[in-house]
């Protein structure tokens, strides 16, 4: 086992890859983390269950002047950061198991699971600072219930409960005489009997929420969101890291840049953006979801603003996906990893 006398010491946890002794994430920021902690004295690694062992870990660093990723035995990391891939893996006995040791030992584990959606609009809406922040909610019961709702509110969102990148998600619409469901920026009209087979087929046994649309502001008549990053420091609040702006294609209901989303620059649309009150979102949440889940290092919120500038969240996300804008990329790495070495210094 190598002596370690770096300080923090990071275990980046990761999912197995396909091969054997490989993982799977992004690597580009797995060596941007380890290239900055090192020059705080630190160092990260990464690994993934199958390395913890009862008394050592077998983890990997990267060895910039061979231009590869080698084995290396550590002691127990000071602070584990969370980026398994998949929710299978965290339901995993040798998951839990770790994540249980920490706990038991007082130790940072960076954020403890993904987030389950309806979990967080029900953990949000126990704040009554933040009900009018939220679109009405609510878990996919049975069709009857569905076209109940649908009646009364016109157009409704169909999301999976353990969704992400905006995977599986559709609108629907009752506009008193058809049906209509509209994925990405296909639009298809139906009538009763083919819109509930559809729907039906959709969801697929899958559990799905129902949520109200909400009348969003538009640029060049297209939907877009905000993303905002959101990170612990050290004075015990979640401040913003950095916001990015996700504006869809013509007349679909997806940002996401995989699904043909643009990113749009936010010196073009500061000036609207409310930032003194989103700054607030970012305390307000974090704080509720540490008191949900125990500590939370970071976290994403996906925000629409409606035509008057007031911000509805619409997803709050665990493991944040890698930001296109550079800066605030940079500056997330940068403070992430001044938080493990302050962390640290508080154990």
């Amino acid at each position: 086992m190598k002596n370690v006398n770096y300080s923090p010491l990071v275990g980046i946890l990761t999912s197995k890859g396909q091969k054997k002794d490989s993982f799977r994430g992004d690597l580009s920021v797995f060596k941007s983390i380890q290239k900055e902690i090192m020059k705080i004295g630190g160092l990260s690694f990464i690994f993934t269950t199958d390395g913890v062992c009862e008394d050592h870990v077998l983890g990997y660093i990267y060895y910039e002047s061979q231009e590869k990723w080698g084995p290396i035995s550590f002691p127990f990391p000071d602070i584990i950061y969370n980026k398994v891939s998949f929710r299978k893996d965290e339901e995993t006995t040798s998951f839990q198991s770790l994540y249980h040791l920490y706990k038991q030992e007082h130790k940072y584990f960076f954020n403890p699971s993904f987030f389950d959606k309806w979990e967080i609009h029900q953990t949000l809406s126990t704040s009554k600072q933040l009900t009018s922040y939220l679109p009405e909610t609510w878990i996919y019961t049975n069709m009857t219930d569905l076209l109940n709702k649908l009646h009364t509110y016109h157009s409704l969102y169909l999301k999976p409960k353990n969704g992400h990148k905006g995977q599986g998600i559709y609108n629907i619409v009752y506009d008193q005489s058809s049906y209509y469901i509209h994925k990405k920026n296909n639009r298809i009209k139906y009538d009763e009997s083919d819109f509930v087979h559809d729907v039906e087929k959709l969801i697929n046994q899958r559990h799905y929420l129902l949520q109200k649309d909400i009348q969003t502001d538009l640029i060049d008549n297209c939907k877009y969101d905000l993303r905002i990053l959101c990170l612990y420091n050290h004075n015990g609040f979640h401040k913003i890291c950095g916001i990015g702006i996700r504006k869809a294609v013509k007349n679909s209901i997806i940002t996401h840049v995989p699904n043909g989303g643009e990113i749009v620059s936010f010196e073009k649309m500061k000036h609207i953006c409310p930032v003194e009150e989103l700054n607030w979102l970012s305390e307000t949440v974090g704080a509720l979801l540490t008191k949900q889940y125990g500590f939370i290092g970071e976290f994403s919120l996906d925000v629409g603003l409606t035509p008057e500038g007031k911000p509805i969240i619409f997803e709050v996300n665990s493991k944040p996906m890698i930001f296109d804008e550079r800066d605030i990329q940079k500056r997330r790495i940068t403070h992430l990893v001044q938080l493990f070495s302050v962390l640290n210094n508080t154990n």
